[in-house]
């Protein structure tokens, strides 16, 4: 008894729950400097701290019963992400092009962000129960059919940047699930091709000097409205790979002949996503990744918002300017600089130590997921630990990184920083499921 005793006093993870608040307590700071300027400041701060309410709700609800339910309940949990997806395609608000939103009383709710949860415990039963399969490529292929649904009704509202985010998920899981690193690598090429392709276009299309080239250019961009030249894109794709099985065979090169057709398919499948994936999206997503390529290109246009967030964190310096005091974000010359550019703010009002102390919090807090997946009791929470750190992993480096300049901008919020109720809500609710398997893992618990 004295012994079960001593291990109850050790079921909450104190340094996760550090790491969250402490996080949580400069980015209020952070939204309330950041958005005093605006002329809706009241209901910003408002619907920021409806949202932190019920956030610390869901985290204490999804610390409280045993997480392995959701593994009993996968049928339940696929099904309701289904079902909210279609239901925003339906009843759904247009914002900022995206129609992504389902307005409530108070407060508007994103559907993708509980998706993305749902998924992740879905992907993780499934994981699970197929362990003994994990080094087939029909492991790896059925994950990613799994989460095929949602991700082309997250790309029907069009959501590029909430599409981004599975990708990291899915691969971090199947890799810790046991995956072969060959099926990984197919999966990983037909994610390329699917999204290296419209960006390439994007170049052609907006560039001066690659527009107007050549008719091999002109033709490469024909593709992507999925008529002669996308057939005759395809016939290339399947002929080549038969002229390299036959070259292979003459030169005696032990490659067993699926491997080309399956190449062959994958390039085919990702060209054709790679299409679809370019009707979606907007002028603004285009001249973001030019803007990345090219920042001299447009200066006062699609690299303005970049520069700006450079400018604020370079103008910080080591103590920074002070809360409430940061004249890029005052001014109005940082744009979205509550959301996606929080980080911005931080390093010019809070300086240097101010960003590393956001990023020893996100590492306190990546380490803690990383040791609850260590300390799991069993596979499945494992797994979705491995799930929900990936997103958290990619979400800190694509956000920090384009508010640096190293990544194009894409709209991803930083977690627990960023204003905006469903990612905040969502994301405690998440870190409540890693720290209840935390809690629980021991046997007797």
């Amino acid at each position: 008894m004295k012994a079960e005793s001593t291990s109850l006093r050790g079921r909450v993870d104190w340094g996760l729950i550090a790491a969250v608040y402490g996080l949580i307590a400069i980015g209020t700071v952070a939204i309330l400097s950041a958005a005093s300027p605006l002329p809706h400041y009241a209901q910003i701060i408002q619907r920021h701290f409806l949202a932190l309410g019920a956030g610390t709700l869901l985290f204490l609800v999804a610390l409280g019963f045993n997480y392995q339910v959701f593994q009993d309940q996968s049928k339940v949990l696929y099904a309701a992400a289904l079902a909210v997806l279609v239901a925003v395609l339906v009843l759904g608000h247009v914002q900022r092009g995206t129609k992504g939103w389902i307005r409530l009383p108070f407060f508007s709710f994103q559907p993708a962000e509980l998706a993305r949860i749902l998924t992740t415990l879905v992907l993780a039963g499934y994981l699970d129960r197929r362990a003994q399969r994990s080094g087939t490529v029909g492991f790896v292929a059925g994950g990613f059919a799994l989460t095929l649904p949602v991700l082309a009704l997250i790309m029907l509202q069009p959501d590029f940047s909430s599409t981004l985010t599975f990708f990291p998920m899915i691969l971090g899981m199947l890799y810790c699930a046991g995956a072969s690193l060959a099926p990984l690598g197919a999966m990983a090429l037909y994610g390329a091709v699917t999204l290296g392709l419209p960006l390439v276009w994007t170049m052609i299309l907006l560039h001066p000097a690659w527009s107007s080239a050549s008719s091999i250019l002109g033709a490469f961009l024909a593709m992507r409205e999925m008529g002669g030249a996308f057939v005759v894109a395809l016939l290339v794709i399947f002929s080549a790979a038969w002229l390299a099985w036959r070259l292979s065979l003459q030169l005696r090169v032990s490659i067993p002949p699926p491997y080309f057709m399956v190449g062959a398919l994958l390039l085919a499948a990702g060209l054709s996503s790679a299409a679809l994936v370019d009707r979606q999206l907007k002028d603004y997503q285009r001249n973001r990744f030019v803007a990345f390529l090219l920042p001299a290109a447009d200066p006062r246009g699609a690299s303005y918002n970049v520069a700006q967030a450079q400018i604020a964190i370079g103008s910080g310096g080591l103590w920074g300017k002070g809360v409430f005091s940061g004249t890029q974000s005052k001014l109005g010359f940082l744009p979205e600089r509550h959301t996606d550019f929080i980080y911005a703010v931080i390093g010019e009002e809070m300086g240097f130590l101010g960003t590393m102390a956001v990023l020893g919090l996100y590492m306190l807090l990546l380490w803690r997921i990383v040791d609850t997946a260590r300390q799991a009791r069993d596979r499945y929470g494992y797994l979705v630990c491995c799930g929900l750190g990936s997103i958290f992993g990619f979400s800190l480096l694509v956000n920090v990184g384009m508010c640096l300049g190293f990544v194009p901008v894409a709209g991803i919020p930083l977690p627990l920083l960023s204003y905006g109720g469903s990612n905040l809500a969502m994301g405690l609710f998440s870190l409540g499921i890693i720290g209840n398997i935390y809690a629980r893992r021991y046997a007797f618990y």
